[in-house]
């Protein structure tokens, strides 16, 4: 596929980049014309990303390709499962704009598609709590206890709010009735510290993927079963910059996320603030 292939080149070319700067910065014996290779083979590169991610030569925003942008395309990629995606970049001043607007911007054909990824955490988290845990195949570490997880990553739709106490019950029955099921007691979800969102995600705020987590082993994706009953099943949300979105077929965000699928939200209030 062209993503594929492109970012072949881009990691081919960074490791000639990497390798003829160590050459030219550390042993002092490089010439004026291998330093000017390496600003040319660089300003290829940044002019192939900026293709890639449809911006402009003169783009008025000043928008750059970065890790996080990256991380969430990698990982879209890689799942080989989401083949609907699409890539849209929005005005800075998208979180002005009511939703209506914010939807005609995205191209969406309602306002239920749109859709935030909300980093939880449950502060009665105790990890003598889990369930016993097993070795991943081919010993690649400790396989995440999804019923009793300190951080949940939960997508909502922006025309619903979460509710704390369906999301507490949700979870809980993940585990079947009986004593492994764990007490309502147990649990106390608020919203996590704007610090343990960009060390668990790796993002900024409003620009939080589900894709490209760089602690995703630790953090399982919760989705609204809500999104799944939208018309054309298809979501929009963040995709690691502040003015980029992506969106895809519901079912294809799950399989790509290996999101749990739970009722956790309720409609949203004409007061709640569109953030």
């Amino acid at each position: 596929r062209q993503g594929a292939s492109t970012k072949f080149f881009f990691c081919i070319a960074r490791r000639k980049m990497s390798a003829a700067t160590i050459d030219t910065t550390t042993t002092k014996q490089g010439t004026e014309e291998e330093e000017e290779a390496i600003a040319q083979l660089n300003e290829r590169i940044i002019k192939l990303e900026h293709k890639l991610w449809n911006i402009p030569p003169n783009d008025p925003h000043a928008r750059t390709v970065d890790d996080s942008m990256r991380r969430v395309r990698t990982h879209i990629e890689s799942s080989d499962c989401c083949y609907s995606v699409q890539y849209k970049w929005v005005p800075p001043h998208y979180y002005t704009l009511s939703l209506p607007e914010r939807a005609r911007c995205l191209g969406a054909s309602s306002t239920y598609q749109l859709c935030k990824a909300m980093l939880m955490e449950n502060k009665k988290y105790d990890p003598s709590n889990s369930l016993k845990k097993e070795e991943k195949k081919g010993g690649g570490g400790k396989v995440l206890d999804r019923t009793n997880s300190q951080f949940y990553l939960v997508v909502v739709q922006y025309e619903g709010t979460i509710n704390s106490t369906k999301l507490v019950s949700e979870i809980r029955a993940l585990r079947p009735a009986g004593k492994s099921r764990l007490d309502p007691n147990s649990f106390d979800f608020r919203l996590a510290k704007e610090e343990d969102n960009e060390t668990l995600t790796g993002f900024g705020h409003n620009a939080v993927s589900p894709f490209g987590m760089v602690a995703s082993d630790k953090v399982p994706v919760v989705l609204s079963k809500d999104v799944t009953k939208v018309m054309p099943k298809y979501m929009y949300m963040g995709a690691g910059h502040v003015d980029l979105k992506v969106g895809m077929a519901v079912d294809e965000f799950i399989k790509g996320t290996d999101a749990i699928v739970v009722d956790i939200s309720d409609p949203r209030n004409s007061e709640d603030e569109e953030v």
